[in-house]
C-alpha cells in the first residue's frame, strides 16, 4: 500500500492532475496548494497537502498554533471561540454564567497544550467535511505513517458522525483514536422523503413557486456574479451568524463554480440581480451544503432562507441523496423533519507527550459528560 504525501513542492504534485479517479481532490486541492489557505480562505492559515493512502488521495492541513483561523482547522476555535458565541442559545441563566466560567477557564490550558498543533485528514476546509469509505488498513497504515512524519501532531478527522460513519468511527476507536463531540447537526433522507409532506415544507414549496424570483441554475451564473455570490454568503454566515466560519474569497467561488466541486443555484430578482444562493457539495453519497447566502436586508417575510431551504430539500429528493444540513437553526430543521445527530472529531494522541494527552482525553470526556446532553437537552 502506498503512503505518500504531496506538499508544494513535491515533484509528482503536478501529475496528481492527470489521474482521472482523483480529478475532484485535484480540481479542490491543488489551487490550495499553489497559492496559500488564506487566497481561498480569508480566515485559515494552514499548510494544504495531499495525502495518497492506497487508493485514496485525500487532502490534509498542518497547523502548529494558529488560533485565530476558523474552526475548520482550529479546534481552539471550535472549543472555546465559537463555544463562547453560542452561550446565547441557552435559556438558563445559570447554565450560560457557569459553562462560560468553565470554557474562559479552559482556554489556556488548551492553548498550554497546543491543542492547534494537528493534521487533519480528509480537511476539505468546509463546515462539513464529507468521506468516502476508507479501509480498516488503510487508516492503520496512514495513522502509522502521519505520527512518524508528525510526531508533535495531533492527528484529527472531524465531522464524523453515527448517521453517516458509524463503521469508520468504530475502525478509528479500535485504532486508539479518541471521539470528542463538536456540534449536533440534521439529516434529512432525500432516499425516502417523508419530510417533503411536513406542512412547513409544503409552505415553503409554494412559496418559492409563487416568489417573484427567476431560479438559477448552475450553469446559468455567470463570472459576474461571483462577487455576489461572496457578499451574499458573507451576510448571513459571517456577518449575521460568526466570522469564526470559514471566510470564503471570491477566488474560491470562482474555482468552486468553474470546476463544478459546488453545484450552486441562485434566485435572481427583476433586475437581474442575485438575492439568494446555495450551493451543494456531494461526496460518498451525502450532500451538504457548505454555501448558503442570501440579502439579510430585505424583510425576513420575504421568506429567502425558507425559499433556499426548499429548494435544497427538493434537490436531495430529486436525487435521491441523505442530506446533511450541518448544524444552526435547528428549530427551523425540526420542523421540516430533520433528524438529529451528534457530531465528533476523533483524535489520535497515543505518541504525543502525556501532558498534552490527558488534556484531548479531559476534553473528550467533559464534552460526552455534559456538552452532549446540553445539545440534546436544549436541542441545539
Amino acid at each position: 500500500m502506498r503512503i505518500q504525501r504531496f506538499g508544494r513542492d513535491h515533484p509528482e504534485l503536478q501529475q496528481l492532475r492527470h489521474q482521472h479517479q482523483w480529478k475532484m481532490e485535484t480540481a479542490y486541492a491543488l489551487p490550495l496548494i499553489r497559492e496559500g489557505s488564506s487566497a481561498y480562505v480569508r480566515n485559515v492559515e494552514t499548510e494544504v497537502q495531499l495525502l495518497q493512502a492506497g487508493r485514496h488521495l485525500l487532502p490534509i492541513t498542518v497547523n502548529y498554533a494558529e488560533y485565530s483561523n476558523s474552526y475548520v482547522c482550529s479546534p481552539y476555535s471550535t472549543y472555546v471561540r465559537y463555544a463562547q458565541e453560542e452561550l446565547y442559545l441557552l435559556q438558563s441563566r445559570l447554565l450560560k454564567k457557569n459553562l462560560g466560567t468553565v470554557i474562559g477557564g479552559i482556554g489556556p490550558l488548551l492553548k498550554k497544550a497546543g491543542i492547534d498543533q494537528n493534521v487533519h485528514v480528509n480537511n476539505w476546509l468546509l463546515s462539513t467535511n464529507l468521506y468516502e469509505p476508507i479501509e480498516g488498513e488503510v487508516l492503520r497504515e496512514l495513522t502509522r505513517r502521519l505520527t512518524e512524519e508528525f510526531p508533535g501532531h495531533a492527528l484529527i478527522f472531524r465531522s464524523l458522525n453515527r448517521v453517516t460513519n458509524a463503521d469508520m468511527m468504530e475502525k478509528l476507536r479500535r485504532l486508539g483514536y479518541i471521539l470528542v463531540p463538536s456540534r449536533q447537526v440534521y439529516f434529512f433522507d432525500g432516499r425516502s422523503p417523508d419530510y417533503l409532506r411536513k406542512k412547513n415544507n409544503k409552505w415553503d414549496r409554494k412559496l418559492l413557486e409563487n416568489a417573484p424570483y427567476d431560479l438559477v441554475e448552475h450553469e446559468a451564473i455567470q463570472p459576474e456574479d461571483y462577487p455576489r455570490i461572496k457578499e451574499l454568503y458573507d451576510l448571513l454566515y459571517i456577518k449575521k451568524y460568526s466570522p469564526i466560519n470559514p471566510q470564503f474569497t471570491t477566488a474560491y467561488i470562482e474555482n468552486a463554480h468553474r470546476q463544478k466541486l459546488i453545484r450552486m443555484r441562485g434566485l435572481r430578482d427583476g433586475e437581474g440581480v442575485l438575492q439568494g444562493v446555495v450551493g451543494c457539495f456531494v461526496r460518498g453519497g451525502v450532500m451538504t451544503v457548505p454555501i448558503v447566502g442570501y440579502n439579510t436586508a430585505l424583510p425576513q417575510r420575504t421568506g429567502l432562507y425558507r425559499m433556499l431551504m426548499s429548494m435544497v430539500l427538493q434537490e436531495a429528493a430529486e436525487r435521491s441523496m441523505l442530506l446533511h444540513l450541518s448544524s444552526g437553526a435547528a428549530h427551523f430543521k425540526r420542523l421540516r423533519g430533520g433528524k438529529p445527530a451528534i457530531e465528533y472529531s476523533a483524535v489520535y494522541v497515543r505518541h504525543l507527550p502525556a501532558g498534552r494527552r490527558i488534556v484531548w482525553e479531559l476534553l473528550s470526556f467533559l464534552l460526552n459528560r455534559v456538552g452532549v446532553p446540553i445539545m440534546r437537552r436544549y436541542r441545539l
